[in-house]
């Protein structure tokens, strides 16, 4: 009697161990069918919405599109200042942003066509951007120099990070020359963005 009981105790605690293998995370085949959460949860690199300073580790494959995206915003934000600025100041910064941005994706695209990074260049701009160029369209004639040079001010201010930290930490050294060379470009805008932003900012008019 005493043995037919502790078989169905041995039993009964195997059953508990397999099922707590299933479910505690623990090790061995669990760690591979969690591993989408696993790496979501150990990943400590750069976020879509932008490098949050000027020396975060940034891989080629989120340089890349994120490069990308920033000089299709560029482009198609100032083209549409072009038009609907009012301020002559604006319209001359919009025309070197279009200018300045074309050769700087332009050079990305060739860097990805001569070189075996296996990275596609973005068709489109993200969600994010093109929230930002649906409120550029949505501004009044009066507010619309004031909302494109708050957002070049961000922007600009993001792609500094970006273009900085793979010029520093990058890990394909030919894109790190690359990258070196477009944070001096960006470096030249910034300055004339924040010029620009003081005269004609959306914070230009507060006390």
């Amino acid at each position: 009697m005493i043995r037919p009981a502790s078989l169905l105790l041995g039993s009964a605690a195997l059953l508990l161990l397999a099922a707590c293998d299933q479910t505690s995370g623990v090790a061995g085949d669990t760690q591979v069918a969690n591993g989408s959460a696993t790496v979501a949860k150990q990943y400590e690199g750069p976020k879509p919405e932008g490098v949050s300073s000027p020396n975060d580790a940034v891989t080629t494959t989120f340089y890349i599109p994120q490069a990308a995206i920033s000089d299709m915003y560029e482009i198609e934000a100032s083209e549409m200042a072009l038009v609907r600025a009012k301020a002559p100041e604006v319209k001359a910064f919009a025309r070197m942003m279009i200018d300045d941005h074309k050769k700087t994706s332009a050079a990305l695209k060739q860097f990805v066509a001569d070189n075996p990074v296996n990275i596609a260049i973005p068709a489109h701009m993200d969600a994010r951007r093109q929230a930002m160029l649906s409120n550029l369209k949505g501004a009044s004639d009066a507010e619309f120099d004031a909302q494109y040079v708050g957002q070049q001010s961000a922007a600009h201010q993001e792609a500094f990070n970006l273009q900085s930290s793979y010029a520093n930490r990058g890990d394909y050294p030919a894109l790190k020359k690359l990258a070196q060379s477009t944070v001096k470009l960006i470096e030249h805008h910034r300055e004339q963005v924040t010029a620009l932003d003081k005269k004609f900012g959306t914070a230009a008019g507060a006390p």
